[in-house]
């Protein structure tokens, strides 16, 4: 199975490279209300969102149906931004403000929590062999120990203020500063307003990395992206389901 080796990734990225195809936008959805912040999937209908403001609450949300399926108040309170769901596990949901990061079950109870070693982390998500990141202050990606949050290494940004990262058989990267998204270092999709969250779905054959899914804070809206040199093109998410496992 490919997965993406998060640590040679950060400490030593390497020369970027083409993507597999061009990334379309396919379809847009309003969140669940005002101030979107960080993503994490939770499958190829629906995925788990962090909603700001005073008091900010974790939604999982199916999209499709612009309907909430369940929600609980975010760990941390106020500056509750990123949010990242380990396979087969809970969830991880970073705080802007208080720079901790918080392990809850899927029903929000906390399991763990730890300080993430820079001020402001962003939106996160796993990757072998730990947890990454985003470190909009310092334009860095941090890969961290996922129950210590002891730092692994550090990988500049492309851009100025990274927001959101991941990728199961690329590695992705939004950032607000340049109202962009990158694949392997390269721009993939401009013209984002505010990206403040970023996400994936993939399977476990190429191109691996099928939908790309950006929450733009300032037009609270999701927008999904796909490949276009998908065997599948999808006209219907029931034909792009058949890919998954």
């Amino acid at each position: 199975m490919k997965r993406v080796n998060a640590l040679a990734v950060l400490i030593s990225f390497a020369a970027a490279t083409a993507a597999m195809g061009a990334w379309k936008l396919y379809a847009s959805y309003p969140t669940p209300g005002p101030n979107p912040q960080g993503y994490g999937g939770g499958g190829p209908e629906a995925g788990y969102i962090v909603m700001a403001g005073a008091n900010p609450h974790i939604y999982f949300y199916w999209w499709i149906r612009s309907s909430i399926i369940s929600s609980f108040p975010a760990p941390g309170g106020a500056g509750a931004w990123g949010i990242a769901r380990e396979p087969g596990g809970g969830l991880f949901i970073t705080n802007s403000r208080t720079s901790w990061i918080y392990e809850t079950t899927t029903q929000g109870s906390l399991v763990n929590s730890f300080r993430c070693p820079f001020d402001g982390p962003a939106d996160c998500e796993f990757a072998w062999p730990g947890f990454i990141v985003a470190i909009p202050d310092r334009n860095i990606i941090a890969l961290l120990n996922r129950k210590t949050g002891s730092l692994i290494g550090t990988y500049a940004g492309p851009g100025r203020r990274p927001t959101g990262c991941g990728g199961y058989g690329h590695f992705y990267v939004s950032d607000m500063g340049t109202h962009t998204v990158y694949e392997d270092g390269v721009p993939i999709i401009t013209g984002i307003q505010t990206p403040v969250g970023l996400g994936y779905t993939a399977s476990t054959a190429p191109p691996y990395d099928i939908l790309l899914y950006v929450v733009d804070d300032a037009t609270d809206r999701y927008y999904i992206y796909w490949r276009d040199d998908l065997a599948i093109l999808p006209a219907s998410l029931g034909r792009v389901k058949a890919l998954f496992r």
